[in-house]
């Protein structure tokens, strides 16, 4: 016997995401992932021959009902979010797909499909059997047997890999560092983020490996805890045995499951067309029809389409943006204007791209000048190139070129090594340079033409790290487009990497960057890499740019987002390349007396906490804390985490400071001062780059969902501008001798964006005459006079002015102001009742977002929300929420970003000298040389406010203060 069990539902999950989300022509009815599983079956069947060839085959689901693990861990796969609604009516079909091949379909209430398989493999092999499981969920890992009685089959294709990778001890040994039988263990440990199972915190795969290893089991490891000599480790152990215990309940899987069939019952069966074609016709799969009838020897045209399938109705939802744009363009062409081709255009592209094959043979090494040189005659006959850096690390301001990949086709790859060592060398720091490599300068020298040539059109994945890298260099380019940023104009930031991105559209993620350096301690950088596989990797990467390229640019018409690609996210990768490159200063000397100053006070406040606490404690333990708050004070309002602690976040501590209990207000205070110092203070000087004496962050242009920035290494962005710590920090950043910075700051600009969109004619007056906007709010509300108004009244309405912008409630309003929740929702209606406007454009963004699944800003930017029906009433509030906001927020960001791509050609029009430095959230900072301040200033002005002109023109004025001074502080 050799029984084939299939994972249905990873089965599932890899045709949904693997595919483009197809519709069936006759209702709209989402039938992608159908046909994927389908088109995945049949190629499982067929793979499986000779001596792999199954006697018995069954393939295994889910149940959505809950199961044994839920009794034992309520937050057992909590977080798990609901499935996509294109996904939700395929779940029936796919068994129905089952059942038409023959294949024995189960699932079985209160129990995981890992469970059932689990079961039935143990059978097969007390039967004497031989047993395949196909999946590469390394929770089954566990079921492996080191004599390949029961071993795993990865189906998921992998360029470089056979198609089918088997499973047994030995991989098993390289994933977990244990043998199966010891799987459970580690992963009881570690835990699961995904299925949320919550481990040890801090514990990692590696780790695990090693206690177990040396103890064997999770119980015999707790039992020797006080042996383990790495106090951390020990605490961690110590603190978390239970979650330890509940862990390895939730991760071993059953071996008893009540099965209602049979082994006997999963003997395979022939294929009959009698069940096949009628399935396969009723979800208008015309392709795989005519494949199977040939290869089965049958007429498809002998069996009708099934009734009961054939008339199911259409999902209200299921369409994906490129389903959507197909059905407006139909509309379009109805109406004379005849935009389908363009949409079918991108579907074929799709189509055609992932049907070329893979083959790495095909990339060069380029180890000379005479082989490059015919590379580049190559990139100028083709006048498009996809491209990828190689280097040794992350941070484009410090890290080492070490070689250049080119594709000009999908297929195609070359690679130029220039920095590879040549082994482990001596103990100064490598073997000198491999051999097989031009020379840096000369290879430089011969391609700067090809990167500044603008006929030449360089593509890459994530460009703005290949700019300022190359900048470095001496090397300018011109003409790019951007894989990461098509998809992030196209789809929002659903895909962050290569790595998605190509297994979502091309069904192959690549070689993983880890497989290639490692981790850990044994990680090394890509100059340690060989050549051969350095090119192999390299090469991939450009070839899969140049696929996703010839995928995504298409979309751009067929989805109507090209006006955003090409005059916003596009040209803004240069821009902010630039900026990165220039850094800011920071005063060493500034951040030292803060830091300081900072512990002092701390300190101070550590030992306050004490005194009040009447012992000492350790402040940054939330479980001390906990204890001494709720179990020895006895303070009332505690709440308990999942684990069983007590809850002691920053709002817990912030209620309780509010309602005079001192040593919460103690503890928020030393919190903030050694979040500081840690985050700033001391953090900040480790990031000034040894060669500029300059801190460089690097902003990311792709992952937020409105548009907005964000800023990483070091974090700008969070710096505390309303307190006067958060400024005394601000103070550090400063102008270079014979500099000056400037600040320049978009004034309420999400409330001018509000009155705009929502066409509120009080604000839009209020802004055109200049008043102040909270004052004329709290009179409107209030009917207090705007002269003399109490600061108290102000304050409330500025809470209400921003919080409607994030529809905030009448509980969050009242939380916020510290009043009752009843007098809060009078102040909403009141709002409302003076703004009518705004209650209307709240309820027509709820409706849009319910109806489409996103919403857009003024520039067209479409802003993703999925779950926007969701089952779930939370979710459904937050998606509410959020689609009030989020056309705000993201016409700010768009606005800015359009300034920031419009100011450096403007300065240098107006003949200014002037670094744009940074960018925080609504400011740009700016270096000029001193004495050119009131020059530069209403230029930087001028392009901020006309930033929306002419794609928008607003009916409210855009404002901009700007200031200068020595330091960010002073200029802010």
């Amino acid at each position: 016997m050799h029984l084939l069990l299939v994972d249905g539902s990873g089965y599932i999950f890899r045709a949904f995401h693997a595919l483009p989300q197809l519709s069936r022509k006759s209702d709209g009815l989402p039938v992608g992932c159908v046909q994927g599983f389908c088109n995945m079956l049949w190629k499982l069947m067929e793979d499986l021959k000779g001596e792999d060839e199954p006697t018995h085959m069954a393939v295994i689901f889910d149940h959505s009902a809950k199961t044994f693990r839920d009794d034992i861990y309520d937050q057992y796969k909590a977080q798990r979010p609901p499935a996509p609604e294109e996904l939700v009516p395929q779940f029936p079909l796919v068994r129905h797909a089952t059942r038409a091949f023959n294949i024995a379909c189960i699932e079985q209430e209160g129990w995981e499909a890992d469970d059932i398989i689990a079961t039935y493999a143990c059978q097969a092999k007390s039967a004497g059997g031989k047993v395949t499981i196909v999946s590469s969920d390394k929770d089954l890992m566990q079921l492996v047997e080191p004599d390949g009685s029961i071993r795993m089959l990865d189906t998921i294709p992998r360029p470089g890999q056979p198609p089918l990778r088997w499973i047994g001890a030995d991989e098993v040994f390289a994933k977990f560092g244990v043998t199966p039988d010891k799987v459970i263990e580690v992963q009881a440990l570690c835990g699961d983020s995904v299925d949320n199972v919550p481990g040890v915190p801090g514990i990692g795969v590696k780790t695990a490996a090693d206690l177990i290893n040396q103890y064997g089991t999770i119980e015999n490891l707790l039992d020797h805890v006080d042996d383990i000599k790495q106090n951390a480790r020990r605490e961690k152990l110590r603190e978390n045995a239970e979650l330890a215990r509940i862990s390895k309940q939730l991760v071993t899987l059953a071996q008893d499951v009540p099965v209602e069939l049979e082994l006997s019952a999963l003997q395979r069966q022939p294929v009959e067309p009698g069940k096949l074609f009628p399935f396969l016709k009723a979800m208008e799969f015309a392709t795989i029809t005519k494949r199977l009838a040939g290869l089965i020897g049958a007429d498809p045209d002998a069996w009708e389409p099934d009734p009961a399938l054939a008339a199911q109705p259409a999902s209200p939802v299921g369409f994906d943006n490129a389903a959507r744009a197909e059905a407006r363009a139909a509309r379009q062409q109805a109406q004379g204007r005849d935009a389908l081709p363009v949409v079918v255009h991108a579907r074929e592209q799709h189509e055609k791209v992932r049907a070329i094959p893979w083959n790495p043979d095909t990339y060069e090494v380029l180890e000379d000048a005479r082989s490059l040189q015919r590379w580049i005659e190559v990139i100028y006959r083709s006048g498009i190139v996809a491209t990828d850096t190689e280097t040794t690390g992350l941070d484009n301001q410090t890290a080492d070129l070490v070689g250049i990949s080119f594709s000009v086709g999908p297929g195609t790859g070359a690679y130029l090594p220039l920095g590879h060592h040549a082994g482990d060398g001596d103990i100064f720091g490598g073997g000198g340079k491999a051999e097989g490599q031009m020379d840096l300068g000369e290879a430089l020298d011969l391609l700067r033409p090809v990167f500044a040539d603008r006929s030449i059109l360089k593509i890459f994945h994530n460009s703005k790290y290949d700019l300022g890298l190359l900048r470095r260099y001496g090397v300018e380019v011109n003409s790019i487009d951007d894989t990461l940023l098509l998809s992030y104009s196209l789809d929002g930031p659903q895909f962050n990497t290569m790595a998605e991105l190509a297994d979502h559209w091309l069904g192959v993620p690549g070689q993983s960057i880890k497989e290639l350096l490692g981790t850990g301690k044994s990680q090394k950088t890509f100059a340690e890499v060989d050549i051969a596989s350095a090119a192999r990797y390299a090469c991939e990467d450009a070839d899969m740019t140049f696929r996703l390229w010839r995928i995504l640019k298409p979309r751009l018409a067929a989805e109507n987002m090209t006006t955003l690609y090409e005059t916003i996210e596009r040209p803004l990768a240069p821009v902010l390349a630039r900026m990165e490159g220039r850094g800011i200063s920071v005063d060493r000397q500034i951040l030292a007396r803060l830091s300081g100053d900072f512990a002092q006070r701390a300190a101070a406040f550590e030992a306050e906490a004490h005194e009040l606490a009447g012992r000492k404690f350790n402040l940054g333990s939330p479980k001390q804390l906990g204890e001494i708050l709720f179990d020895e004070m006895k303070l009332e309002g505690g709440t308990r985490t999942k684990t069983g602690a007590w809850s002691t976040g920053a709002d817990v501590l912030e209620d309780l400071a509010q309602k005079g209990v001192p040593l919460a207000r103690a503890v928020v205070e030393w919190r903030q001062l050694t979040k500081l110092m840690g985050t700033y203070t001391d953090a900040l000087p480790t990031y000034i780059n040894a060669h500029t004496g300059r801190v460089h962050t690097t902003y990311s242009q792709h992952s937020v969902l409105t548009g907005r920035l964000s800023s990483n290494d070091p974090n700008l962005q969070n710096i505390p501008v309303r307190t006067e710590d958060g400024r005394k920090i601000r103070t550090a950043f400063v102008a270079a001798p014979g500099k000056t910075l400037i600040s320049a700051d978009y004034s309420q600009i999400e409330l001018r964006v509000l009155a705009h969109i929502a066409d509120i004619q009080a604000l839009k007056d209020a802004f055109e005459e200049g008043l102040d906007i909270h004052a004329m709010t709290a009179s409107e509300m209030f009917g207090v006079p705007v002269e003399g108004m109490p600061s108290e009244v102000r304050r409330r309405a500025k809470a209400i002015n921003f919080g409607i912008i994030y529809g905030i409630s009448a509980f969050g309003l009242a939380n916020q102001l510290g009043i009752e929740r009843s007098v809060a929702g009078d102040y909403i209606k009141t709002y409302f009742e003076r703004f009518p406007g705004i209650k209307d454009y709240m309820d027509n963004q709820r409706r849009r977002v319910k109806q489409d699944g996103y919403v857009m800003t003024i520039f067209g930017r479409k802003i993703n929300f999925p779950n926007a029906n969701s089952s779930h009433a939370a979710e459904r509030s937050f998606v509410e929420r959020a689609s009030i906001n989020a056309p705000i927020q993201g016409s700010a960001a768009d606005i800015i970003r359009r300034a920031m791509i419009r100011m450096e050609p403007e300065l240098e029009r107006e003949g200014i000298e002037a670094d744009m430095l940074l960018q925080v959230h609504d400011e740009l900072i700016f270096e000029v040389p001193e004495g050119t301040e009131e020059a530069a200033m209403p230029v930087i002005k001028r392009v901020m406010e006309g930033a929306a002109e002419p794609a928008v023109r607003l009916t409210v004025p855009i404002q901009v203060d700007a200031h200068a001074a020595k330091d960010w502080d002073g200029a802010h």
